[in-house]
């Protein structure tokens, strides 16, 4: 997935914005006036002229005959079954785009989708069906944890070589791609635009910019901090310090007071700390990871991250559970209690009720001197594999890059747009605009933390260091140091030797 995605969708957005004012309501109770932006109609012509889609290596009047294709669709949220299994029209734009995009793809190459959706671990179903020798499923979209383990059981094909796939394309996520394999020769797993929620489950902040303008200064300024590249974690720590106030008056720090902002020690610990450009692994010359983690910054970064979570007022560390992310933290953002919100795109679904206004940037960066803000593919992000067991590769392929070539054209947009047109863009859209595709094309993983339950969960160490409230990175790696690069070295070992 690449910068062409949003520039592309900045035309569609242009051209909308020339026909209507809806977009950019401010979507409270009473309305609002529509922001002014750069609506010029030549640049909007030019910039749809320069975004023409390429086209798709899958010939044109390709045939396979009305074959069925089997697709395992493991989610790990409920609600996430429509990342691909849509079964009929809504209105829901997204959905429609989705089941618009199957019905073209099954069309284009006469296949038909016979999808089994599951909210439960896909691994113990995959094993079952490839050790069974059945070809029951033809590809699987499944959660990343839950998948990558299975790899050096052989149940994977590798994908690297089929036919009419190419990583380097925009649709797919070469990057991402890349970090999930050792070798150049091996592709067990990809993702990209064949599905959101590749791009659902990565870092974004949110600022209530009511509380900003209230406690910190003008609500602007944030964008420009951000494009400025001054958006690190002094300056968070900074905000978060002057937004606390005790609500209830009862003199202690709890859940009734206001802050600048809520975390817990678990997956949001994920994102600060990778956003900030701590790398567990890095790849030598035969693009085999290696341990790169225990250094300076590292540790460096341990104590001011354990200085944010524990001794700045403004800082409120809730419970490390569901509740707390999906519900006590959103509410306390819409109540105009949090000033900051960090975790995912996803929890936007959780704010469509807000009626305060608020912006998306991206996690903070360590300090100015790191060269760009990076945004975490959470574990959850769901990729695409294909059983080993599969008898029809060519066919597999061909699909695979439709849908994701599919997916790029239509449904990508129309996940933007609806993320645009309910609150990301309403003040100033050309400086959230050019923020949101910072934060699109700075996806970013470790392969320890794609690995991390084969890797003695050192890609979580952090969880641990901030667990515990000590902040200490040192004793806590050196404990994990020996076993980790055993695991790692076997881990290789068995990897290499795949077909």
């Amino acid at each position: 997935m690449q910068n062409s995605v949003l520039v592309k969708l900045t035309a569609i957005i242009l051209a909308i914005l020339l026909t209507s004012s809806i977009l950019f309501a401010c979507g409270d109770k009473e309305g609002g006036t529509p922001s002014q932006g750069n609506t010029d109609t030549q640049a909007a012509a030019e910039t749809t002229e320069e975004t023409t889609a390429p086209a798709t290596s899958v010939p044109a009047g390709t045939d396979f005959g009305g074959t069925t294709i089997n697709v395992l669709n493991s989610i790990y949220f409920s609600t996430d079954g429509y990342y691909f299994d849509v079964s009929e029209e809504t209105g829901d734009i997204v959905n429609d785009a989705i089941y618009e995009r199957n019905m073209k793809v099954q069309n284009d190459v006469n296949v038909n989708f016979n999808v089994l959706t599951k909210n439960e671990d896909a691994g113990p179903i995959i094993e079952k069906c490839v050790t069974s020798g059945s070809n029951e499923f033809d590809f699987v979209f499944g959660v990343q944890f839950q998948v990558v383990p299975l790899v050096v059981r052989g149940m994977f094909m590798n994908l690297e070589g089929a036919p009419y796939i190419d990583i380097e394309k925009d649709w797919w996520n070469g990057e991402y791609t890349r970090e999930c394999s050792i070798g150049e020769n091996k592709r067990y797993f990809m993702s990209g635009d064949i599905t959101i929620g590749l791009i659902r489950h990565q870092s974004c902040c949110y600022v209530n910019k009511q509380m900003f303008e209230n406690l910190l200064g003008d609500p602007q300024s944030i964008y420009t901090t951000v494009l400025d590249g001054k958006w690190t974690l002094d300056q968070f720590s900074e905000y978060a310090s002057k937004c606390y106030s005790d609500l209830n008056g009862d003199t202690k720090f709890d859940e009734g007071d206001q802050y600048g902002c809520g975390v817990i020690t678990a997956n949001l610990t994920d994102h600060f700390t990778y956003d900030a450009g701590v790398r567990c692994t890095e790849r030598d010359e035969n693009d085999t990871p290696i341990l790169v983690m225990n250094n300076e910054r590292t540790v460096s970064y341990a104590e001011k991250i354990k200085k944010i979570y524990y001794e700045n007022e403004g800082i409120r560390v809730f419970p490390a559970d569901y509740t707390s992310l999906h519900e006590k933290i959103p509410n306390k953002f819409k109540a105009d209690s949090l000033a900051f919100m960090v975790g995912w795109f996803y929890i936007s679904d959780y704010l469509r009720d807000m009626e305060g206004d608020y912006a998306v940037i991206p996690f903070p960066k360590y300090d100015e001197s790191q060269e760009s803000y990076l945004a975490l593919i959470h574990d959850v992000a769901t990729l695409v594999c294909v059983p080993a067991t599969c008898d029809k590769l060519d066919t597999i392929a061909a699909v695979l890059e439709l849908l994701a070539y599919e997916g790029y054209n239509t449904v990508a947009p129309a996940y933007y747009e609806v993320a645009l047109k309910t609150k990301y863009i309403r003040d100033n859209q050309d400086a959230a605009m050019q923020i949101m595709d910072i934060i699109h094309d700075s996806s970013t993983s470790d392969f320890a933390y794609i690995y991390n339950y084969a890797l003695n969960s050192i890609g979580l160490i952090m969880r641990e260091v901030l667990g515990s409230k000590k902040g200490d990175f040192v004793s806590s790696y050196a404990k994990k140091e020996v076993k980790t690069q055993a695991l790692l070295d076997e881990l290789i070992e068995v990897y290499t030797s795949l077909d």
